[in-house]
């Protein structure tokens, strides 16, 4: 962060040590105006809001997130028996996390619109599928989510969609159909760090908007690139 200029992250906890959200949680509290911490419960077990709100109110976590994409947790997605948890989040005021896949996209909708007042990120574009283009009816649903203000998406993790070399050209007319669809101030960039390391680079990744959407206005870059997340996290 130093290196590159990049003054804040949200540090979102990462699949392998499943609740145990201390090390995000305190490097967060340490520094809280350069961390943000998104933890994780499971919602398939039971209490998930009570942890929710110890992570939240006693460890100063700012974001949940939940893992739908995850073999095991998809199933529970969007049932009532979660609710519970969505109510608390919404009482908590967290912003929720989304590690999703575009066949999930009808239960986002239906949670947006059952809990309105919840702010919801969804990470990587919920995974599309590049041979199938924008004109996809999944990634048509996924674009009809910007009637819901309060649902966000991050135009990230190239590497994992496309069939291409960096800067990943293939992945453009996704990027510009969200633009159009949710317009600046719903876009989230975020580095996938460390994984972004091993596959186009850190700066690379935070260059490739500048570089290559000469459409986007400097203010409008500067959202997308910042604004937005800090927004969200640093109220």
């Amino acid at each position: 962060m130093d290196e590159y200029g990049v003054d804040r992250a949200v540090l979102v906890q990462p699949l392998y040590p499943g609740e145990d959200n201390s090390y995000v949680a305190d490097c967060a509290r340490a520094e809280p105006e350069r961390f943000a911490a998104a933890c994780v419960v499971d919602p398939r077990e039971l209490g998930a809001e009570d942890r929710l709100e110890y992570w939240a109110r006693e460890r100063g976590c700012r974001g949940l997130r939940l893992r739908p994409g995850v073999v095991g947790e998809e199933e529970i997605f969007g049932s009532s028996r979660t609710f519970p948890l969505w109510e608390r989040v919404r009482d908590l005021g967290v912003v929720t996390n989304l590690l999703m896949s575009l066949s999930n996209v009808p239960k986002v909708a239906a949670l947006a619109e059952r809990f309105p007042e919840v702010d919801m990120v969804i990470d990587h574009m919920a995974a599309p599928d590049v041979t199938t283009g924008v004109s996809g009816s999944a990634f048509q649903a996924l674009l009809a989510l910007a009637q819901f203000p309060r649902v966000h998406v991050k135009p990230t993790g190239y590497y994992y969609h496309s069939r291409q070399a960096y800067p990943y050209e293939d992945c453009w007319d996704f990027f510009r159909a969200l633009y159009d669809s949710f317009g600046p101030a719903r876009l989230v960039w975020g580095s996938d760090f460390p994984h972004v390391v091993l596959k186009s680079g850190y700066r690379r990744c935070l260059l490739l908007q500048e570089r290559c959407y000469s459409f986007l206005p400097a203010a409008e870059l500067k959202q997308i690139m910042g604004d937005n997340a800090s927004r969200l996290y640093w109220r």
